[in-house]
């Protein structure tokens, strides 16, 4: 893996970039008291209906996420990579060794999304987010970290990775019974 001092040649951009995490585990507190004291980082108050979920706030130049938990919940941390079509890579996930955790789901009318378990047992997300302006796509992903994408702005970030909670977890109870 390059260091901090590797440097980058060329425009070249992630086709599919990771755009969302989420850190998940049976004490969300203690979780969210970890990563703050840690890394400084300043997260959302949590929201108790849904799993103690927590945002991070002011994450530019890194990515949304949030952090969050019951004791139902088994820990885990999952990244999200933004595709143009969840249901066609889900299905060549599962057609690679994948398994299916999520189905493809509408969070908001904006943001769908869906979560596989790559073939280690990784939950890794699939995340459909607002098309780019054509302003937003002649920029770099760097210059861009306030575009269009749900993730970037609060109120839509908060949306999805709440509803995400509320739905992994009705997912997985499902699957338990």
């Amino acid at each position: 893996m390059p260091g901090p001092s590797a440097r980058l040649t060329g425009s070249v951009l992630m086709a599919n970039p990771i755009t969302w995490f989420e850190i998940i585990g049976k004490d969300s507190a203690r979780l969210q008291k970890f990563y703050r004291d840690v890394f400084n980082w300043k997260l959302a108050a949590p929201v108790k209906e849904m799993g103690n979920y927590s945002m991070l706030e002011g994450f530019a130049p890194g990515i949304g996420g949030g952090v969050g938990g019951t004791e139902e919940d088994t820990s885990r941390v999952t990244v999200y990579i933004e595709v143009d079509d969840p249901q066609k890579y889900l299905d060549k996930a599962v057609a690679n060794g994948a398994r299916t955790m999520m189905p493809v789901t509408t969070i908001t009318p904006t943001t769908t999304i869906a979560i596989f378990s790559d073939p280690a047992g990784n939950p890794t997300g699939l995340l459909k987010a607002n098309p780019r302006s054509p302003a937003s796509t002649t920029r770099s992903r760097s210059s861009s970290s306030a575009g269009a994408r749900p993730r970037r702005t609060k109120s839509r970030a908060g949306t999805a990775a709440k509803s995400t909670r509320k739905t992994s977890r009705t997912t997985s109870r499902r699957k338990r019974r």
